[in-house]
Order: structure tokens, then sequence, then C-alpha cells
């Protein structure tokens, strides 16, 4: 136990040596800036409860019907998404990863085993019917098997396969109706009982990362591209699957790039310290080795 306590003092030790020289001698406050608030403008529209809707106007969400909000940047764009916008870059040396508890790890492609969780009724004693997003439905084909359960006798398991996938999307859930033939389940199920279950695929030959890599914030998700000079940057990515420990990275990654692990939060705190701090100086600063 004491043994387990001294790692994690020295753990938060090192972060503090890490981040100290920036957070006493380079810290800026935006609030009260006046050029800050001569730059400020609307980078593009959104959906709070679906961040993934950008639109260059005000109007509606297309899929919860929620009124769009505002997000808005100070400057010119430094990177490709807003969010990387008030993150500069930083430098950390191996040692210093090292304790913080951050690796850096290769992108690369492999084989992941995901779940498309699902849930609907059924139509008859040897079909379902059940919803599925709409953004999974690059995913779904026919004969493809799911399993789930009944409600009307839900110890028993219930195994199918995919008979029929429509072509129309609801506009108001934004899912697709999806038609399954069951191959083993208990006997006598009763017609619109409610079934929920998943939906298992394979994913060949995918560039995928660790869940560790990945900082989810409001607008985007991030990750830390690792430079062969020790520097660090954000990254934008868009996420595919997510799988027990890994997602599939659909856009913003290739093969053989390196990216941090681990506690990621402490190199995007000395990151955005930086940015605010470069936004309210109204220009870029460079970066030191510590």
């Amino acid at each position: 136990m004491k043994k387990q306590t001294w790692i994690v003092l020295l753990i938060v030790f090192a972060a503090a040596l890490f981040f100290t020289n920036k957070f006493f001698q380079k810290k800026v406050s935006l609030v009260g800036n006046p050029s800050a608030t001569q730059n400020e403008e609307i980078a593009y529209w959104t959906c709070p409860m679906h961040p993934q809707i950008h639109s260059g106007k005000a109007g509606e969400c297309p899929i919860c019907h929620m009124k769009l909000v505002n997000v808005k940047t100070f400057g010119s764009p430094a990177f490709k998404e807003q969010e990387n916008e008030s993150r500069a870059m930083v430098a950390a040396s191996p040692e210093q990863m090292k304790l913080l508890g951050v690796q850096k790890v290769q992108v690369e492609k492999m084989d992941l085993t995901a779940h498309i969780p699902i849930s609907g009724h059924l139509i008859s004693s040897s079909s379902v019917a059940f919803q599925v997003y709409e953004a999974d439905l690059r995913y779904i084909k026919t004969g493809l098997t799911f399993h789930g359960e009944s409600s009307f006798i839900p110890e028993t398991e219930i195994v199918g396969a995919i008979s029929s996938v429509d072509s129309i999307v609801d506009p108001t859930s934004r899912t697709v109706r999806v038609l399954g033939q069951i191959k083993k389940g208990p006997q006598s199920l009763i017609s619109e009982t409610t079934f929920r279950g998943e939906i298992e695929i394979q994913l060949k030959g995918v560039i995928a990362i660790p869940e560790s890599s990945v900082l989810h914030t409001g607008n985007a998700d991030l990750v830390y591209l690792v430079h062969d000079d020790g520097t660090l940057m954000a990254q934008a990515v868009k996420l595919g699957q997510k799988t027990e420990s890994y997602y599939e990275v659909v856009e913003g990654l290739k093969p053989g790039e390196n990216i941090s692990s681990g506690p990621n939060f402490l190199i995007d705190s000395e990151a955005k310290i930086r940015g605010a701090d470069q936004s309210a100086s109204g220009g870029s600063s460079g970066h030191t080795h510590h």
C-alpha cells in the first residue's frame, strides 16, 4: 500500500514539474483583453446534443430539431478544427512522458470486433424488427448475426440473422428499420413483445487507436501527435466503432504516425494554457524543451 502511495505522489510531483514553468511564467488571461474581443467571430453553428452537425448559418438541428448555437473562435484558425485553435504545441522528453504515465504508440491497422446495440420488437414467433442508427448503417448487411432477448422470456437468448435492411431513414429518430430471422430461441414467442440485443461486426484492416489516446471535447475528438523532435500537437479525428479498448479511426490519422496514450489531460492542460497565451499576445510563441 505504501509503495502504491509513493508511486501516486511521484506522478503528481512529475506533473507539477512539467507544467509549473508555463503556468507561472507565461500564463495570460483572455478575460478583458480588447484585442481578443475584436477578433472574435462565429466559426460555425452546431447542435448542443449533436456536435457532429456543422452549419454556416443559424437554424434547427436536422436530428432533434433543437436550435443551433454558434461556436466562436479568435483570429485565424491554426488547426483543421475549431477545437484545436486554442491549443498550442508542447514538448516533453521521453523521461517526462514516462514519469507522467504517457506512452508513445504507433498508429496501425488491425482487425476489430465491435458490437452495435439494437432494440425493437418481435413481429412473429420467428422474426424481429429493430432500429439501427443512421451512423451505423454502413456496417449493416444481410446475413450478419444478431443476438439478444425478448421481454417475454428475458432469461433465454435469441439468435438470428439479418434478412433485410430498409432504404428509408426515419427523419425524427435518424434510424433505419432492419428485419431479422430468428434461428435459435425459446418456443412460443409472442408478437409485439420488446426485443433488445446487439449485432456483432468484424472490422478488417481498419486504422485503430487505444481508447486512452482519445480526448473527448465539446466539438471534436482529439489525439496528440508525437513528432520526432519530442513535440506534441493536438489533432482532430473522426471516430467510428468502439470496441472494448480501441476506437476505429475514420479520418485524421495515418498508419505509422505516433500518438500519445495515457493521461493526455496533463498534456492538454499545458497546450490550452499556451494556446491562450498566444491568442492573448496576438501571435505565436516558440516552444522550448523543459
